[in-house]
Parts: C-alpha cells; sequence; structure tokens
C-alpha cells in the first residue's frame, strides 16, 4: 500500500485504478490480452494474471513481477479487450506506482531507459539515441553492451554524436494549403533517410509540407512510462505550436509520435487546441488518392513483392487511431500497388517488432522481429515496407542478429516513402545508400533500376560489418 493525501493507506490496487483510469474490477479473466501479448512467454506473470492478483490484493507478487517492465505497449491488448481496459495504461501505471514505492525493478535496464531517455529530453527537448545508450552502458556497468550493433550504426552514419537542440519557434504563421510536418526525432538521427524521401515524395505530389518550428520531442515511450501528465502535456505542448501557427493539420512520420499525438488529443479535455488534425504521414500522402500516385511514376516497381509491415502504433487502438481495419489495414498495401508493385498477403503486418526493446532487451527485440522476417519469407516477400523509423531499425539493423538466431536470409527493409521517391523518379532522394540490408540486388533483379551505384558511401556496401 502507499498513502493518499490524507494519510490512509491505499491498495495497490487503488492506485492503479486512480493513475490509469481503468476500472480493472470489470475484467472476468476471458485471457484475450495474454493470448495476444508477443510478450507474455517472456513474463513471469501473464497479463490476465497481472489483474486478477490485483484484484485479490496480491501487491507484493504484482510489484515483483517482470510483467509491466517488459509490456512493448504494443496496444494489442487494450484494442482487444472485450470491456474496453486499457490494459497497457495498467501496465504504465504499474511501471509509476513501483517507481514511488520504491521498488526494484527485476528489469533493470528498463527504468534506466525511461531516465536516460528522459534526462536527454530535457536537457534538448529532443532524445539524444547515442547519449541514451551511453548512460545505459554507465549505469549497467557494461561498457561493450551492444558493442556490434552501435558499430554498424555508425558505419551506417545512423547515429548522431552531437545532439541536436529544439529551437525556439519562429513567428511565420501558416501559409494556406501547408501542413504541418512533425518530424520527430529519428528522423534527424538515425532515420534522415526517412525525412528526405518523405519530402522528396510530398514535393511530387504538390503537398505543402513545413516542418514544425521549434517542436520538441513527445515523450514516446519514456514519457508515458515515467509520468501520465508527461505523456499528455509533451505532444500537448506541439500541437498547440501548430494551432498558433494557423495549421488545420499536423502530419508525423514516426507511429509513435503519432500515436503520442493522438493520445493527447483523446486526454487532455479543453486544454486541447481546437482545429488541428493529426495524420500519419501514410494518410497525408494517400490523401492525393490513388490515380494521383499513378500518374506521377517514373520508375515502377515492376512487380516488386513488399511485405507492408504497418506494425502497432499505426493502427492500435482503434479509438485513438480511427484505423478502420486495425488487424488487417491496407492502406500502405495500396500504395505499393498503386507504384506498380505487388503487396503479398501475409499474417504479420501488426505484429510487434519489440518496440523500445531494441534498447532495453535487444534479445526480446531479435526474437520479434525474427517472426516477422520468418513470416514476411514464408508469404513470398523480396522486401518489407514500414513507416516507422523504430520498427525499420528493429527489422532491418537487427538482422545480423535475427539471421543467427532464425536462419532466415536477409530481407531489404524500405521506408514506404523511399518506395515512392523511387518509383517517382527522385532516387537521388530516397537515400537508398543509408540502408544497411543491400536494397540494390532485388532493385537491378527486378530491372526497377539499371545497375548498383559504383560505389556507396554507406549502408550495405560500405563495409562487412554493415553487410548482412
Amino acid at each position: 500500500m502507499t498513502e493518499s493525501s490524507a494519510g490512509a493507506r491505499v491498495p495497490l490496487a487503488e492506485e492503479v485504478r486512480l493513475e490509469s483510469g481503468q476500472e480493472l474490477s470489470a475484467c472476468f479473466q476471458c485471457k484475450v490480452c495474454t493470448s495476444g501479448c508477443p510478450l507474455a512467454s517472456a513474463m513471469d506473470l501473464a497479463p490476465h494474471a497481472v489483474v486478477r492478483a490485483l484484484q485479490m490484493g496480491r501487491e507484493e507478487r504484482v510489484l515483483r513481477a517482470t510483467s509491466y517492465w517488459l509490456c512493448a505497449s504494443c496496444q494489442a491488448c487494450t484494442a482487444r479487450c472485450p470491456v474496453g481496459i486499457d490494459l497497457a495504461r495498467v501496465m504504465d501505471a504499474l511501471r509509476i506506482a513501483a517507481a514511488r514505492r520504491r521498488v526494484p525493478a527485476p528489469v533493470r535496464e528498463a527504468p534506466i531507459f525511461a531516465q536516460a531517455a528522459m534526462r536527454t529530453i530535457r536537457l534538448f527537448g529532443r532524445l539524444y539515441e547515442a547519449g541514451v545508450g551511453a548512460e545505459m552502458n554507465l549505469r549497467l556497468r557494461q561498457p561493450m553492451r551492444e558493442s556490434a550493433f552501435a558499430r554498424r550504426m555508425l558505419e551506417a552514419g545512423k547515429l548522431r554524436l552531437v545532439p541536436e537542440r529544439a529551437g525556439r519557434p519562429d513567428a511565420r504563421p501558416a501559409r494556406e494549403g501547408e501542413i504541418a510536418y512533425y518530424p520527430g526525432c529519428a528522423l534527424h538521427a538515425s532515420a534522415r533517410e526517412y525525412d528526405t524521401s518523405t519530402r522528396a515524395a510530398a514535393a511530387a505530389l504538390g503537398l505543402q509540407l513545413r516542418e514544425l518550428s521549434g517542436w520538441r520531442c513527445c515523450g514516446a515511450t519514456a514519457a508515458h512510462q515515467t509520468s501520465a501528465r508527461l505523456a499528455v502535456d509533451l505532444p500537448l505542448a506541439n500541437l498547440s505550436l501548430a494551432a498558433r501557427a494557423g495549421y488545420s493539420a499536423v502530419t508525423a512520420p514516426c507511429a509513435a509520435c503519432f500515436s503520442r499525438l493522438r493520445h493527447a488529443q483523446a486526454e487532455a479535455g479543453d486544454r486541447v487546441p481546437s482545429g488541428v488534425q493529426v495524420q500519419h504521414l501514410l494518410h497525408t500522402l494517400l490523401a492525393a488518392g490513388p490515380d494521383a500516385i499513378r500518374a506521377r511514376v517514373r520508375r515502377p516497381l515492376r512487380g516488386l513483392r513488399v511485405a507492408c509491415y504497418y506494425g502497432c502504433l499505426l493502427t492500435r487502438p482503434p479509438a485513438v487511431t480511427g484505423a478502420a481495419r486495425f488487424e488487417d489495414p491496407v492502406e500502405m498495401d495500396g500504395m505499393v500497388e498503386a507504384l506498380g508493385g505487388a503487396p503479398v498477403a501475409w499474417s504479420f503486418k501488426t505484429e510487434c517488432c519489440g518496440a523500445f526493446h531494441a534498447i532495453v532487451r535487444p534479445d526480446l527485440a531479435v526474437a520479434l522481429s525474427a517472426r516477422i522476417l520468418r513470416n514476411a519469407h514464408a508469404a513470398g516477400a523480396e522486401a518489407l515496407a514500414v513507416a516507422c523509423p523504430l520498427c525499420h531499425s528493429n527489422l532491418e539493423a537487427r538482422q545480423p542478429e535475427v539471421a543467427e538466431a532464425a536462419g532466415v536470409s536477409a530481407l531489404p527493409v524500405f521506408f514506404f516513402t523511399q518506395l515512392m521517391a523511387l518509383a517517382f523518379g527522385a532516387e537521388e532522394h530516397a537515400g537508398l545508400d543509408r540502408l544497411m540490408v543491400d536494397p540494390y540486388a532485388v532493385l537491378t533483379a527486378r530491372g526497377i533500376l539499371p545497375h548498383p551505384p559504383a560505389a556507396r558511401r554507406h549502408g550495405a556496401g560500405a563495409s562487412g560489418a554493415a553487410k548482412v
């Protein structure tokens, strides 16, 4: 128990209810949450059992469990619960309650990651990926932790060694037709090819994207694991910037950023700026319509078999994202088809890749990514298309470990905007040379490109360490 403001002892279940806003007594133990949880097998207390233990007052059992520290916040449980319990938020509330009670985390890496990430956000206004990794190594006393992965990222030019600071917003108001572009931290660092290809694809479609001046990190995974207030305030600050500048729409290429901006709109009540619509970049670009996309194709994808991977947060939970087909989305498939490609039918398009476990528990991220890549191979895919920088990192940069663990051959992983820029004849802005799994073999074999470039600055051709 912990103490209320009046000094009374509050049971853990009540503390979690107050923190999360979820009525746990409604749970009737159908186990849907556990059956769909990608990490249930790694937990010492299954998701449904966490709720049952809270209902029964088994506080010590819950507080000492690994479950809520291993939760990847993929929203599968929240989206599927028949009584509407947001179990992902319950897991966040348990992290916050455990920290408040000073209960040591059995998964030490998880709170260290959240603390390190929030520290860089406070210092710079934006997430500093290299700084987070360095702090985790120091605090875990594992100086060689993830050294091979870090070396691959460095060789591919994907680690920003100097932190970027958020600037002050300028005074220029939005012009007619402009859409506020919220790139998120990764597109200025490890996923710069997503940024350059986004700008090229938007320009080809006649869309006026303007980067939101003075934007700051939305908090992504770290904020909602640390503070329910911060998880709303950080994204809300960016929506307020957009509203003050006069934008009617904000588009986010990162699925996690999109999710946090949408969650803030859903949770902030009367603090939400009116008149600002939050979109994921995929939907912004699709607004032109498939015919407009086809009309701009200069270099068709020639039947390239693509497994379109949506991940968790682009569609879940549907009450927040607005997704009509949150289990079987098809928007990216339609875009690939309009570009001349052949989207494959497969089963893992919304399965979790491990999310932030890329940093916290890489072994779990590798295991989950291996399942996804194995399923894509089985469906006959020649490549994957993704719409999130963290998904891209897990599915592409981890392929050496995946190949060793699962014995699957390499698949190139494209941001969907890279395929658009390539098909629109803007190859120089597609950033293909920054990919760590060589994309040129399949592109030249398909006749999409006449030949690979003579030399590559980064990526799969840069060194043996980066080649898969």
